[in-house]
C-alpha cells in the first residue's frame, strides 16, 4: 500500500472517531474571522493541525505495523535529496485528488517550517469526547463556503442571508421624498420620470399609502393634473395618464359620469360570452359611444373577465373581444382531439393546451398591469376568481385596477400588482377545460365556480369606491350569457314521472352543479333589493343548449341569432338603459364636486 493510501486511511478512521464541531467552534470565536483573509488563516492553520496529525498516526503505524517499518527502513537507507522518490509519487498522486488533499500534502512538504505553528493548532483541535461521522471533504468546503459548525446546512455569508430592514420611518422618509420630488418638478420629463418612481414605491410598499395621503400626496398630484388640464401635447397625455395610476394606488375616485356610478356586471358561461358582447354592441349602438365611455365600473367572472379586460384595458374593442372568442373556438376547442385532451386532462387537469390559452391572452391583453389601464382613462374595473386553497372554504378573490379609498376595506379579498392577462387567466381557469393558476402563493379556478353573477359583488366595490349614498342614484346593467328555453319549467312539467322513478346520481350532481353556477337567484334578489328604474337584466333565452367549449359554427350562429330576437322583443327596455347610461350630473351634485375638488387641492381634506 501506498504511503498517500496509508495516509488516506489515517484520515478516514481520525475523521470517524472525531468530532471537531465544538473545538472548531471556539477556534471561530476566538478569531472572529469576518474577511476572506482570516477565513483563509482560519482554513490553513486546520489544514496544519489536520497535517501534523496524519504524520504522527503514520509514525505510530511504522513502529507497530512490521511490513511497513521494513519499507520505511529500506527507503531511510536511501541518498537523501531535497525530496525523494517516494514523496514525489505521493505528490502526483495528491494532485489527481481533489483540492482539499493536496493542501493536506502541500502542508505535509513544507512541515518544519511550520512545525511551531502546526503544535498550537493541534492543542485546539484536539479530540472531543462526543463521536460523530464527518468527512474531510464536507469539512474543509464547509469552511470554504462559509457552512454552519454543524456541517449539514448551508448558511449564506451575513450579506446575503441578513437583508437591509426598511423600517417604518425609513418608509416614510422615502414618500415624503418622493412626493417633494413631484411638487418641485421643473420640467414635463422630470415630472413624468418621479412620479413613475412615486407608484414604483407604493408597489414596493403597500404600507406607505395611507402616509402618502396624509402627507400630501392626493393633493400634489390633483394640482399636477389642474396644471394639465387641456394641454394636449404627448408629454402632457403621458403625464395625466401616470397621475391618474398613481391616484388609484392610493385610493382616489373622481366624479361619477352621471347623477350616480353606471355599473356593467357580465356573467359566466364560456364561449357563450358571444351574448354579452351582442348586447354591448346594441347599448353602444342606441347611446352613440363605447362601452368604456359609459360605465364607470365593470366588473366580470370567467368568460366575462375576457370581456371586461379588453374593453377596460383599452386593448382592443367589441370586435377584438368577438374575434377572442372565434379564435379560441376554433384554434383551442376545435383543433383538441379527444386522445390529446384526455392524456392532458389525466396528466394536467386541464382537457385543453393551457399553454396556447395563456399565449393567447398575452398577444391580445398585452404586458399591461391592472393599475396600468387607469393610464388610459378607462373605468374601474374588477375581475372575479375563485381561491381554493385559502381557508376550509372556497372564497372569491378580486383582481382590482385600483386600491380602496382611504380608511376603508374591502370583505373580499383581492390585489392590483398582477398583469391583466393573468388575472384572465386566473378568473378563467375553469376545471377540467384549463389547469388552475397560480399566482402570489394561491391556486385559482374559474370565478364562476362560486359567484356566477357578480352584480352582487360589484355593487359593494362600487359602494366602497363612490360612497353609499351615490347608489341611490346607480344604474346597474347585468348581462347574463343565455338560459335554455322552458329549462326552469322542466321539474314541474315532469314532477310525477320523476316522483315516481326517483333521482339518479346523475340527475343529482347536476343540479348541485346548477345550483353552485346559479345567476338568476341573484337577479331576483337584486331586483327587489334595487330602486326601480336602476337595475337592468339582460339573459336572453336560448333555443338549444350550448356547450361551454362549442365549436359548431352552426349552434354559435344561432347564439347571435337568438339575441338579436331578444333585443327586437325587449327594445323598449333597452332604450331605457340607454337613457338611464346617458344621463347627465345634475347642478347641485357638480357644485358639490367642485368644493370637494377645491378641498382636497388646498389640502382641508385629504381624500375623496
Amino acid at each position: 500500500m501506498s504511503s498517500f493510501g496509508n495516509q488516506w486511511r489515517f484520515i478516514r478512521h481520525y475523521l470517524s472517531m472525531t468530532n471537531l464541531s465544538a473545538e472548531l467552534e471556539k477556534v471561530v470565536q476566538k478569531m472572529k474571522p469576518l474577511t476572506p483573509e482570516q477565513w483563509d488563516s482560519l482554513i490553513r492553520k486546520f489544514e496544519k493541525a489536520m497535517a501534523v496529525k496524519i504524520l504522527q498516526d503514520d509514525k505510530d503505524v511504522q513502529k507497530t505495523n512490521p511490513i511497513y517499518a521494513k519499507n520505511a527502513l529500506i527507503s531511510s537507507t536511501k541518498t537523501e535529496k531535497p525530496m525523494d522518490i517516494k514523496d514525489q509519487k505521493d505528490t502526483l498522486e495528491i494532485e489527481k485528488s481533489n483540492t482539499e488533499t493536496d493542501a493536506l500534502t502541500s502542508v505535509e512538504n513544507n512541515k518544519i517550517k511550520t512545525n511551531g505553528e502546526t503544535k498550537d493548532s493541534v492543542e485546539q483541535m484536539s479530540m472531543s469526547s462526543d463521536i460523530r461521522d464527518l468527512s474531510l471533504d464536507s469539512l474543509l468546503q464547509g469552511l470554504k463556503l462559509k457552512k454552519d459548525l454543524a456541517f449539514g446546512k448551508i448558511s449564506e455569508p451575513s450579506w446575503k442571508s441578513v437583508k437591509p430592514t426598511v423600517t417604518k420611518t425609513s418608509i416614510h422618509s422615502r414618500t415624503a421624498y418622493v412626493i417633494s420630488a413631484i411638487v418641485s418638478a421643473e420640467t414635463s420629463e422630470c415630472l413624468l420620470k418621479r412620479t413613475e418612481h412615486f407608484i414604483d414605491h407604493l408597489k414596493q410598499y403597500p404600507e406607505a399609502r395611507d402616509y402618502a395621503i396624509k402627507e400630501g400626496g392626493v393633493r400634489a398630484l390633483l394640482r399636477v393634473q389642474r396644471r394639465l388640464k387641456g394641454n394636449a401635447a404627448v408629454t402632457a397625455v403621458q403625464i395625466n395618464g401616470v397621475v391618474n395610476e398613481a391616484l388609484a394606488l392610493m385610493g382616489y375616485t373622481g366624479p361619477t359620469k352621471g347623477p350616480g356610478p353606471n355599473i356593467l356586471s357580465i356573467d359566466g358561461g364560456g364561449i357563450r360570452g358571444l351574448i354579452a358582447i351582442e348586447i354591448l354592441r346594441e347599448l353602444e349602438k342606441l347611446t352613440g359611444k363605447k362601452v368604456s365611455e359609459l360605465f364607470d365600473f365593470i366588473i366580470g367572472v370567467s368568460t366575462g373577465a375576457i370581456i371586461a379586460a379588453v374593453i377596460g384595458s383599452n386593448c382592443g374593442n367589441l370586435q377584438t373581444a368577438s374575434d377572442m372568442y372565434y379564435n379560441l373556438s376554433k384554434k383551442m376547442f376545435g383543433s383538441t382531439t379527444l386522445i390529446g385532451g384526455a392524456s392532458r386532462l389525466v396528466w394536467t387537469q386541464s382537457y385543453y393546451d393551457t399553454e396556447a390559452w395563456e399565449k393567447m391572452l398575452q398577444e391580445n391583453l398585452k404586458e399591461c398591469t391592472l393599475t396600468g389601464c387607469n393610464r388610459h382613462n378607462t373605468p374601474k374595473m374588477a375581475l372575479v376568481s375563485c381561491v381554493v386553497n385559502y381557508g376550509s372554504r372556497l372564497s372569491p378573490f378580486l383582481f382590482r385596477t385600483y386600491e380602496t379609498p382611504f380608511r376603508v376595506r374591502s370583505v373580499f379579498p383581492g390585489t392590483s400588482q398582477a398583469q391583466i392577462w393573468q388575472a384572465v387567466r386566473a378568473s378563467a381557469a375553469a376545471p377540467t377545460y384549463f389547469s388552475e393558476y397560480k399566482l402570489h402563493g394561491l391556486v385559482h379556478q374559474d370565478g364562476g365556480i362560486i359567484v356566477n353573477n357578480p352584480t352582487g359583488v360589484g355593487i359593494h366595490e362600487a359602494k366602497l369606491l363612490f360612497g353609499p349614498d351615490t347608489l341611490k342614484s346607480a344604474c346597474v346593467i347585468s348581462l347574463g350569457t343565455g338560459k335554455i328555453l322552458g329549462k326552469h319549467l322542466e321539474p314541474y312539467m315532469n314532477a310525477k314521472e320523476k316522483e315516481a322513478a326517483g333521482t339518479s346520481w346523475k340527475d343529482k350532481f347536476n343540479k348541485i352543479l346548477d345550483s353552485a353556477t346559479d345567476t338568476e337567484g341573484v337577479h331576483l334578489v337584486l331586483n327587489d333589493l334595487l330602486p326601480p328604474g336602476s337595475y337592468y337584466r339582460f339573459n336572453p333565452p336560448i333555443m338549444e343548449a350550448c356547450a361551454m367549449d362549442e365549436v359548431n359554427p352552426e349552434k354559435l350562429n344561432n347564439l347571435v341569432r337568438d339575441t338579436e330576437s331578444y333585443i327586437r322583443r325587449n327594445q323598449h327596455k333597452f332604450e331605457q338603459a340607454s337613457a338611464m347610461l346617458m344621463r347627465k350630473r345634475p347642478l347641485t351634485k357638480r357644485a358639490i364636486d367642485y368644493i370637494q375638488y377645491q378641498s382636497q387641492i388646498l389640502g382641508v381634506i385629504q381624500s375623496n
